[in-house]
């Protein structure tokens, strides 16, 4: 399906339905809960709204944090689409250590009735782990090539590549697919830089598991869109959680357990443009009454980060 060709920079995505199922969620969810570290910094945090043409049909929560005192990087996602027995679920928490070497990550994935969590952990180049796909348990263990990675950590391994996240740039990778624990090579292709929904981005052509879709990202590696091509889904960040979420299901109990606590989703570059707006508009006029000289009540307005249009 569309998500799993996505997770390069959408890691996961799931499905669920009904309220046994999203009791089951919760206690899967539970079962993953690694304890956050405290001092963990956020890096990017944000609500994207999942598009099918011009149906809003889900939204994706996402959340990259370095914790400075361990060294690792985390990665924490949440999507979830549809309504009733169309509704999807899928959630990652991932740890990678300071050079992206892969330490651990648990994902579960739900679809009505049916089930699927992988727990996977590395060490000394070998991953082990457990797929329980509904009552089905198995086991893998395998050999991880030099340079592989989460494919959930690809827009940090080309901030901290060489060449850094530049135009004209082809990274070629290998990555490991988290939604079922199986290495692909992949390559990304950075065009130049355009306006997308207001904003610079570059804008990448991914192909991953033989599947190519378009990704648009900031310099500081924030995903503001995604488009699978050809099948008309595409995602956007947007600037607060309601105008991602909508009327789809929406479980404030299974955030906080993924999460720690329901996030705000405004550590982005569309949150915070949203924000100097809004201050912006609602800043009072200076005036006599307020004591400012004449000639001086002139305000120069601070630039927001963007102020380009776009498609």
């Amino acid at each position: 399906m569309f998500y799993s060709e996505m997770t390069d920079f959408y890691p996961c995505l799931g499905r669920e339905n009904s309220t046994m199922v999203q009791r089951v969620c919760l206690t899967i969810l539970l079962s993953l809960a690694f304890t956050l570290p405290a001092q963990a910094d956020v890096l990017f945090e944000g609500y994207a709204k999942v598009l099918s043409g011009e149906e809003h049909i889900g939204y994706v929560i996402s959340r990259y944090e370095f914790d400075a005192k361990k060294k690792q990087f985390i990665s924490t996602y949440f999507l979830k689409t549809g309504k009733g027995p169309s509704e999807t679920t899928e959630s990652l928490k991932a740890y990678a250590d300071a050079d992206l070497t892969p330490i651990s990550y648990e994902y579960t994935s739900l679809a009505g009735k049916e089930s699927k969590i992988i727990d996977a952990k590395f060490k000394g180049g070998t991953l082990t782990g457990v797929i329980k796909n509904g009552n089905k348990v198995s086991r893998i263990e395998k050999k991880i090539p030099k340079g592989t990675f989460l494919s959930t950590f690809l827009v940090y391994l080309m901030l901290k590549s060489k060449e850094g996240l530049k135009s004209e740039t082809n990274y070629e990778y290998q990555a490991i697919a988290e939604e079922d624990g199986a290495i692909y090579k992949g390559q990304a292709l950075v065009g130049k830089e355009e306006i997308f929904n207001g904003f610079k981005s570059f804008k990448i052509l991914n192909t991953f598991k033989d599947i190519k879709f378009l990704s648009y990202v900031n310099e500081r590696g924030e995903v503001l869109g995604t488009n699978a091509m050809g099948q008309g889904i595409v995602t956007e960040l947007v600037a607060n959680p309601s105008e991602a979420i909508g009327n789809i299901p929406y479980s404030a109990s299974l955030l906080k357990t993924l999460f720690g606590k329901v996030p705000a989703g405004d550590a982005n570059v569309v949150s915070r443009n949203a924000k100097l707006k809004a201050a912006e508009a609602n800043a009072p006029a200076p005036s006599k009454q307020m004591g400012v000289p004449q000639g001086q009540g002139i305000i120069i307005k601070a630039q927001p980060e963007t102020e380009k249009k776009g498609n």
